[in-house]
């Protein structure tokens, strides 16, 4: 399943260019990583991995002796999309949990599938998953998911015609955009530049 260059955009990884820290010691990492896939049928999967590691040994009450980088949390998903960006499957899994009933919860995601990823899936996650009904990691996964939801499909427009599939959606709706970031703000040059090209 890889692809070159694609794992962690590590061919991207110029190096931070925050100032220089204090003097400091790393105690944990987190990562979260979403990749798109357009499937032959016209629906889209997106994978889905969340991982956080310390990178120091410890014990857990839980699970006993941890070496360094062992997951405290790793949590996957796939997650499949039609063009309106409706969740018609979606598989979980947990490799790495804290507590050995966390995964007992993986069947309550099947609730997602109908729900639209686009305006309003926080509140209706919640609706459907809120409190132990759900897992507050799944949910951070998700949400990352429906955020790189928008760009798959942006990505796919870019892409040539699948043979006997519709043409690909569009998903940047200028209006959508109008001052939701300092970029999009609507005396800002990017939206004049997008009207003028609307026109």
């Amino acid at each position: 399943m890889d692809i070159p260059g694609e794992s962690m955009h590590a061919d991207l990884d110029g190096g931070w260019l925050l100032p220089p820290p204090a003097v400091r010691e790393a105690v944990h990492t987190r990562s979260i990583v979403c990749r798109s896939f357009r499937r032959e049928d016209g629906l889209m999967d997106i994978d889905a991995r969340f991982i956080d590691t310390r990178p120091f040994g410890y014990h857990s009450e839980f699970r006993g002796d941890c070496p360094p980088g062992a997951a405290l949390h790793h949590m996957q998903l796939r997650v499949t999309l039609d063009r309106q960006r409706h969740v018609c499957a979606l598989q979980s899994a947990m490799p790495g949990t804290p507590y050995s009933g966390c995964a007992e919860v993986n069947a309550n995601f099947q609730r997602v599938i109908g729900l639209s990823m686009g305006r309003g899936f926080r509140k209706a996650l919640r609706e459907r998953l809120g409190g132990v009904e759900g897992c507050t990691h799944m949910f951070a996964l998700l949400e990352a998911v429906a955020a790189a939801a928008v760009q798959a499909f942006a990505s796919n427009a870019h892409l040539p015609a699948l043979a006997g599939q519709p043409a690909p959606v569009r998903v940047f709706h200028r209006q959508a955009l109008l001052d939701s970031c300092w970029s999009y703000r609507s005396d800002g040059p990017v939206m004049r530049a997008l009207a003028a090209r609307d026109r």
